[in-house]
């Protein structure tokens, strides 16, 4: 089996690294609170510098951020397996208050991935699961709202938080939305039910096996990504898998594709 990035890493050297290479979290009662502040007025990137300190800034409407190696980065890492320019981080404003927040591997050596996680009384959840960021010349990756860990090589952990919610990503589509088949709505419920359940938090999305196994009568996992598929064209999705289900539970919860008396 291929090793990865953070297990090529020379244990020795891992041993006098700064705590960047621990999921990024609020380690005394002021940080917990200048991170409960950067949430509230986000959006915001954390991370912590080579002497490991908490380092917040507020990401600006246009304004990149990129991160890597470079002294002129403005997220600065010193680990070795972040390559110079690694990744970045940017915020748009499409108009009035519409915002989106977009992040991109930079063509790195050895990658960056996100995953969201739930944040409550300043507890932080992991409420999903590991997915690849996107490297250039792919699309950036588009956030849902809500707060996410971020991870460079396998080894280096940053937060992006307070990310919004873009109203303007569904207002912007087709208000006459076409009605999914009622197999199609099947899953949709399923995949949205989390979101339903826990309206005030990002819930994770269910795997396929999940969805599948939820319905009368079950289908399996291949079927579910197949309809999944389906719902993506019809409704004009075209990021990254993760970031269509999400977008798509967002979709369906606005606009009423699914509905109350369909979670019954």
């Amino acid at each position: 089996m291929a090793r990865s990035a953070g297990d090529r890493f020379d244990s020795r050297i891992r041993s006098v690294l700064p705590t960047w290479c621990d999921p990024l979290r609020a380690a005394t009662a002021a940080e917990q609170n200048r991170l409960a502040t950067a949430r509230r007025d986000g959006p915001f990137v954390a991370w912590r510098d080579d002497a490991g300190e908490l380092c917040v800034r507020e990401l600006e409407a246009d304004q990149p951020i990129p991160i890597g190696r470079e002294n002129d980065s403005a997220v600065v890492l010193g680990h070795p397996l972040v390559s110079r320019d690694h990744a970045v981080v940017l915020l748009r404003r499409r108009r009035s208050e519409d915002r989106s927040v977009y992040v991109v591997d930079a063509g790195s050596r050895h990658g960056t991935e996100y995953r969201p996680i739930a944040v409550a009384r300043g507890a932080v959840t992991p409420s999903g699961p590991f997915a690849a960021v996107p490297s250039q010349p792919a699309r950036p990756l588009r956030l849902a709202a809500g707060d996410y860990d971020v991870r460079l090589a396998g080894e280096v952990w940053l937060q992006i938080g307070g990310v919004p919610l873009d109203v303007g990503a569904t207002r912007d589509k087709d208000l006459q939305l076409a009605a999914p088949t009622q197999r199609e709505r099947d899953v949709l419920v399923e995949l949205c039910r989390p979101q339903y359940l826990a309206p005030d938090r990002r819930a994770g999305t269910p795997s396929n096996a999940q969805i599948g196994g939820a319905l009368t009568p079950a289908i399996g996992a291949e079927r579910v990504s197949d309809l999944l598929s389906q719902l993506y064209v019809k409704y004009g999705l075209s990021g990254t898998k993760e970031q269509n289900r999400s977008d798509l539970v967002e979709l369906a919860l606005r606009h009423g594709l699914v509905s109350h008396e369909h979670f019954g």
